[in-house]
């Protein structure tokens, strides 16, 4: 069986005073997309920005690929050396920059990677947008475009932070269709938050349910299983 691409260990958070998260473990497989669901200030903002290495969470132990990042307060790797791809809700592409030039932004030293920006494009379906700049583009073209630019690099995972938000419902759901069988096609495991619970049930192989843990003020994870067990 492989080994987690990401394991999570009695992670916690406080902000000052004021704890926000406690206590998470869980791991992450090759090719496994985990949705981690939460209302609003459940704390699950603060655990993609740990993983990334945005913020060092006060508690706990995160690992990528068996190498430790972080522990009990100290950032032993930092975001930029963790080789992970970010998708957000925003798309975040330069508008000055064509399409292709947008996806081989983070291996435009590699010698293959107008191949690379080729498969992907293909990929996605997007072969022939290669010159047109990101404002021509519909919002569902450019997430997939922001798509293939996180995975371009071959990052160790793939964090999303509420990718599909400004999508309509029917779109929402063939970009996430696509999300998901790309990143499985590439075997690249990733995690997307969300509060969404169909979103999340509809997409993912587990669901991290964050919210308040029995006996405790903090938020904590209440669940962890598959979408038919949660």
């Amino acid at each position: 069986m492989s080994d987690p691409v990401i394991r999570l260990t009695d992670v916690g958070h406080t902000y000052g005073s004021v704890p926000v998260l406690s206590g998470v473990s869980f791991d992450v497989m090759p090719g496994e997309l985990i949705s981690v669901l939460g209302v609003s200030g459940s704390g699950k903002s603060t655990l993609l920005r740990a993983i990334a290495g945005f913020v060092t969470p006060t508690m706990g132990r995160i690992e990528l690929r068996g190498d430790v990042v972080c522990a009990d307060g100290h950032e032993k790797t930092s975001a930029q050396h963790r080789s992970l791809g970010m998708m957000f809700q925003d798309y975040a592409l330069f508008p000055f920059m064509t399409v292709a030039e947008n996806v081989a932004f983070g291996i435009h030293d590699k010698p293959d990677r107008g191949e690379r920006v080729a498969e992907l494009l293909e990929m996605v379906g997007l072969e022939g947008f290669e010159d047109r700049r990101p404002g021509t583009l519909s919002g569902g073209q450019q997430q997939r475009v922001a798509l293939v630019r996180a995975l371009a690099p071959r990052p160790v995972a793939l964090l999303l932070d509420e990718p599909f938000a400004n999508l309509d419902g029917s779109l929402r759901q063939s970009v996430g269709d696509e999300v998901r069988r790309i990143l499985r096609r590439e075997n690249t495991p990733g995690i997307l938050v969300t509060h969404d619970r169909s979103e999340a049930l509809g997409l993912a192989d587990r669901v991290a349910l964050l919210g308040p843990v029995e006996g405790s003020k903090d938020a904590g994870l209440m669940q962890m299983g598959t979408p038919e067990e949660v």
